[in-house]
């Protein structure tokens, strides 16, 4: 009972965490999509809408992106009259499923204590919560991801033909999310032939080991099939082209393995390397540095400039670095045994095809859902090494996770912090016009207050700021801020106009 209720405890938390955070998002200039010019959150909320007025052929050409995300959005729009809102708290709730099912995992692959530490982890992991209630598809493709190594195992437990055939409707489900969890498809064959069981189907006629792995290989697939044939009709049929899923795999693979690639998301413009070139190699290498670093690599979202608007974000005291310095030791004590060969492969094909690709913060979600359920392993191996008075074998696992975490801990963040400072910059003045045009003026306060605090140094954040004022009839303060503004530039012709109007009255 009492582990019951601890679990209960972490997971109304961490659904009260997201919460909160989309309250907070909502008065921010993160929270509108339809004004984020360049960012994924308005590609999937335009999406959408195309999907609403016309579900099948919607742009007319085969999907460029994989587009369950989008069909899912769109369904939520047209249940709450396009709320984002009502988006936002739907999303949280299912990334507190996801603390459930990553709960229920670590119990798999160790004890309950792990499965619990585990869900700690992810319930106050922070990054996450900021993209669980964001128009960003990151959240909902983890949740497929772990629902599928999840609904493997308890496959392989109950041994019913019918699970078999759920797990490979959520294959297929996780497949049109993000075509990515394909590369796991071998590794499901090798781990169903190294179970330790010889029992894995229930099924009379397949009275060998491998019988009955061609059976459920053949359930899964077809399951698998029906749900991903669909897209794949609809491609050719509106494109003429066979496209399995979408067609932007390409262009991943180019932005990450030019020569000319940084690594990060950048479009490159050199020549694509293969595999035969060392260049390719060395690519990769940096690339794996770049994956481990505790540093949150931003696109469509900077955590470290969210966290300064968003107060409920500073309670998610879990980093990338503590995740993966605990996880990555804590895969190979999992893998000691024979069961875990699933998990632990499919975590390292998490790993690996962001490496392949190029490093954002948000493509590692999955990986890292993984890795609190391993990072939970090491803790607990500690306990239990302590328990037990192992205590060389405990110092040394410390020792290994704290050089791992010095190793990758260098912040390269001074690099980046002046870009997404811009962005932030431009979404806040859209967003200031947008909701004055709207006469949302407290809105548009609350966002200009925001711009000008973190950019006190921004000419523009004052001007923005008195244009709010002036539209509440708070002209002195208008006039405060425009001198402000002229301060720090003379040349700001609308400051200029603007205050030369504001006395002629």
């Amino acid at each position: 009972m009492k582990k019951k209720t601890i679990i209960l405890g972490i997971i109304v938390v961490g659904f009260l965490l997201r919460f909160f955070t989309l309250v907070q998002l909502s008065s921010t200039a993160f929270y509108n999509p339809a004004l984020m010019d360049k960012h994924d959150q308005k590609t999937f909320h335009l999406w959408a809408q195309s999907i609403i007025k016309n579900p099948f052929y919607v742009d007319g050409d085969a999907f460029y992106m994989a587009p369950l995300y989008a069909y899912f959005l769109a369904l939520l729009y047209s249940l709450s009259n396009g709320s984002i809102f009502f988006v936002g708290v739907f999303q949280a709730l299912l990334d507190t499923l996801v603390i459930f099912i990553i709960y229920l995992l670590g119990k798999k692959i160790k004890d309950e204590q792990t499965g619990i530490i585990a869900a700690l982890l992810y319930a106050f992991y922070q990054t996450i919560i900021l993209y669980s209630v964001t128009i960003l598809s990151d959240g909902f493709i983890t949740l497929l991801n772990i629902l599928f190594i999840y609904t493997l195992y308890k496959a392989l437990e109950l041994k019913k033909q019918s699970l078999w055939f759920l797990c490979g409707i959520v294959l297929g489900l996780a497949a049109l999310a993000k075509p990515t969890i394909l590369a796991f498809i071998p590794f499901i064959i090798v781990g169903l032939y190294l179970w330790e069981e010889k029992e894995i189907v229930k099924y009379p006629k397949a009275k060998t080991k491998l019988r009955q792995i061609i059976r459920v290989l053949l359930l899964g697939g077809l399951a698998c099939t029906i749900v991903i044939l669909p897209v794949t009709t609809r491609n050719f049929a509106v494109s003429g082209k066979f496209v399995l899923i979408c067609t932007n795999g390409p262009v991943n693979w180019q932005i990450g393995n030019s020569s000319d690639s940084t690594g990060l998301f950048f479009y490159p413009k050199g020549k694509l390397l293969s595999p035969g070139e060392i260049d390719f190699w060395k690519l990769l290498f940096r690339k794996f540095i770049l994956f481990f670093n505790s540093y949150e690599w931003p696109q469509n979202l900077s955590i470290y400039v969210a966290r300064e608007l968003i107060p409920a974000l500073k309670l998610g005291f879990v980093k990338f670095g503590l995740i993966t310095s605990l996880g990555i030791i804590g895969i190979f004590i999992a893998a000691k045994q024979r069961k875990n060969f699933l998990f632990v492969s499919f975590t390292i094909v998490q790993i690996m095809w962001v490496i392949m690709f190029f490093i954002t913060d948000r493509y590692r979600f999955p990986a890292v859902a993984c890795m609190t359920i391993t990072a939970g392993v090491f803790i607990k191996q500690i306990w239990d090494d302590i328990k037990n008075k192992k205590f060389i074998r405990s110092i040394g696992l410390l020792f290994f996770a704290g050089l791992w975490a010095y190793i990758f801990g260098w912040n390269p963040g001074s690099s980046f912090e002046d870009m997404y400072l811009r962005i932030f910059a431009k979404l806040s003045k859209a967003n200031i016009v947008y909701n004055l045009q709207k006469n949302k003026t407290e809105l548009a306060e609350k966002i200009a207050k925001d711009y000008e605090r973190l950019l006190w140094d921004d000419p523009d954040s004052h001007f923005f700021l008195a244009c709010v004022y002036a539209q509440k009839g708070d002209i002195k303060m208008a006039e405060n801020q425009l001198i402000i503004t002229l301060k720090m530039n003379p040349n700001h012709q609308l400051a200029k106009n603007f205050l030369d109007e504001l006395r002629q009255k």
